[in-house]
């Protein structure tokens, strides 16, 4: 038989392997060897226990069928059947013929028919644990469509699941996928955590679902164990683990792993919103796969942020509000109504949304055309909306004989500034490059950060893989000092240009960084937003001191700017609130996650704030009415009177 044949040749294994360790330094006996294959084969067969379990009830049965033949009258076929029954029922042994051999060997085959059912209960139990382990452990493949699929798992990743529930919430929920190299287990825990905090500050799905799995993004089967053929949209976001280059390069294997699936059984590979974390890695996606993945350089978009938002105060709040789906979004819509319209003709043509571009038919994206640009078939109408099903075409009839005079356009001259940056980014030199694009020529940057002089001249250069900033408007002065002291905030002295001097309410825009050398010595997110609260607490003391001096000598004084703070953790805004600083702040990763987000639902929002957020192209600004109204006491009428540019 086959138990036979295999006991056999297992046995001649292991006689033969212990007899060629005979005469060595540590032989071994026939029992240890008997062990160790017994180990294998629990170890790589998943039906070892079973086996085992048969071959244990196949001897109980046949010994004691033997033995019964022997000490009684049955025959052979007779004495197996009552065998059978003693193992399989203990109480028939009762039943047994009498006699103390027949008796003792009932006895015995029942206590191995005891121990039979003992291990086979013991099988199915450790099966059907495993079972159950296998499905806390998400082993089981995705069936969704139209989802989100989120590769990798961050800080930011509650954010875009709260940003992507709101998407979903019009549409009564969605189903969000999350493949992350992390135990499911701690991924549930931490969006359970999410949700139990504080009204105001928890998690709300809206009714969407988050299912997550464990496993390697990197590898196509587990890709494909997410459904990613039929999703929506896919997330992969960048390793925090990992310097940013390597960072990088683990993002590009994953596009092109991603890639290698497109075309995969029929189904195109969804839009990709890919996040990358240097601005000079973003060409490499655009070689290995162009017009495949939307690239969000995390560093890049926050550092264009801020310089926005310091130089226009007040701008941070507005630009915040159209980065989320709270509040007002972007939305892209075709109209065939439309059709023939000029750009000024639309102006007025949707009463709850402001439009404000034009994506064209062939694909190109314009943010705030010329007034006689012609709207063409195919062509979808950029406006800001509340949602996507919250605005209509009215039917033109809005009344137009009301005339409001408005002053004649003049464009706005551009002034001198003093700007200061306190703390150290990694991409510091293209956040300069940025800013002497917007600035006038003769303005002066301030680098106030415990970076040495000759260190950071060479960071500047990325150590030797970027030439000299080569810099048209503006004056660089470096400052050596810690922002958290306030000796070296109430006296700064510039290195360079001779010791130059500047004091805290002569500058025009402050901006105090998430400082990346304290990140790289082991920072966390919360250690960061400390540093920034205080420094924050001690420029806005410094500032009011000064103010106070200048206000009782002169009589008058202008108020100091406000500094704009970059803050990490969400959880930091309610103490913001609570020191009442009156400051501005930008929440960066709340930003980023929420820009993912949107770009995940409309690949082509990337292009609008790609171009509202550099020096080129159309900007955002924040404007007093008088530039717009000339009748005085009339100033409500602005918000009925359409205006960009």
């Amino acid at each position: 038989s086959f138990i036979g044949r295999f006991i056999l040749s297992e046995y001649n294994l292991v006689k033969e392997k212990a007899e060629s360790m005979v005469g060595t330094r540590n032989p071994i006996s026939i029992l240890e060897m008997i062990e160790y294959r017994v180990e294998h084969y629990f170890s790589t067969s998943q039906w070892a226990k079973v086996a085992l379990l048969l071959t244990f009830t196949f001897m109980l049965i046949s010994m004691g069928a033997v033995a019964l033949a022997f000490c009684g009258d049955d025959s052979i076929s007779g004495a197996v059947w009552l065998a059978w029954t003693f193992v399989a029922d203990p109480g028939t042994h009762a039943d047994a013929p009498e006699g103390f051999l027949v008796r003792f060997v009932s006895f015995s085959i029942t206590v191995g028919g005891m121990l039979v059912f003992a291990l086979m209960i013991s099988i199915i139990s450790d099966y059907i644990g495993n079972k159950i382990d296998e499905l806390k452990k998400g082993k089981s493949r995705v069936i969704e469509s139209d989802h989100t699929v989120m590769l990798g798992w961050t800080d930011k990743s509650i954010a875009i699941i709260q940003q992507i529930s709101l998407a979903n919430e019009s549409e009564g929920g969605g189903t969000i996928v999350v493949l992350a190299d992390a135990p499911k287990e701690d991924l549930e825990e931490h969006l359970s955590l999410a949700m139990s905090q504080e009204r105001g500050s928890a998690l709300e799905l809206m009714g969407t679902n988050v299912v997550f799995r464990s496993g390697n993004p990197l590898e196509e089967s587990e890709l494909q164990r997410v459904s990613v053929l039929t999703a929506r949209s896919v997330i992969v976001l960048s390793p925090e683990s990992l310097s940013p280059d390597e960072a990088d390069a683990n993002q590009v294997r994953q596009v092109m792993a991603l890639k290698a699936l497109d075309g995969a059984n029929g189904n195109e590979c969804p839009p990709v919103v890919v996040e990358v974390q240097d601005v000079d890695n973003s060409e490499l996606f655009t070689l290995v796969a162009p017009d495949f993945a939307e690239v969000i350089v995390a560093h890049d978009l926050i550092g264009r942020f801020m310089l926005e938002c310091a130089r226009y105060p007040g701008l941070a709040c507005v630009l915040e509000s159209m980065m989320g789906f709270e509040g007002s979004e972007f939305y892209f819509e075709e109209w065939p109504e439309l059709k023939g319209k000029s750009f000024l003709e639309i102006a007025c043509r949707f009463d709850d949304a402001v439009p404000i571009g034009i994506k064209s038919n062939s694909g190109e994206v314009f943010i705030n055309p010329k007034n006689d640009h012609i709207i063409q078939e195919g062509d979808k109408i950029l406006v800001l909306a509340e949602d996507n099903d919250t605005y209509e075409v009215n039917d033109g009839s809005y009344e137009t004989n009301k005339k409001i005079e408005s002053p004649p356009a003049a464009e706005d001259a551009k002034k001198v500034e003093k700007i200061m940056f306190l703390g150290w980014r990694r991409d510091m030199a293209d956040l300069i490059t940025q800013l002497d694009g917007y600035v006038a020529k003769g303005s002066e940057l301030w680098l106030f950060n415990t970076v040495p002089v000759e260190e950071r001249n060479e960071l500047l250069k990325d150590q030797g893989h970027k030439s000299e900033l080569k810099l048209d408007n503006l004056l660089v002065y470096n400052v050596v000092g810690n922002p958290l002291i306030r000796r070296d905030l109430s006296r700064i002295v510039s290195v360079d240009h001779d010791g130059e001097t500047l004091s805290l309410d002569e500058v025009d825009s402050i901006l105090i960084l998430a400082d990346s050398v304290s990140i790289e010595n082991g920072a966390t997110v919360m250690s960061c937003d400390s540093r920034s609260l205080s420094t924050l607490l001690i420029i806005q003391d410094i500032q009011k001191r000064l103010y106070d001096e200048k206000k009782e000598a002169l009589g008058s004084s202008i108020k100091p700017v406000s500094p704009i703070t970059e803050i990490l953790d969400s959880r930091t805004r309610s103490l913001l609130d609570v020191v009442s600083c009156g400051s501005a702040y930008v929440m960066s990763n709340q930003i980023i996650s929420s820009v993912i987000a949107q770009v995940s639902e409309d690949r082509d929002i990337n292009a609008v704030l790609r171009e509202l957020l550099t020096a080129e192209g159309s900007e955002t600004y924040i404007r007093s009415v008088s530039k717009f109204v000339l009748e005085k006491g009339r100033q409500d009428e602005f918000l009925g009177h359409r205006t960009y540019g």
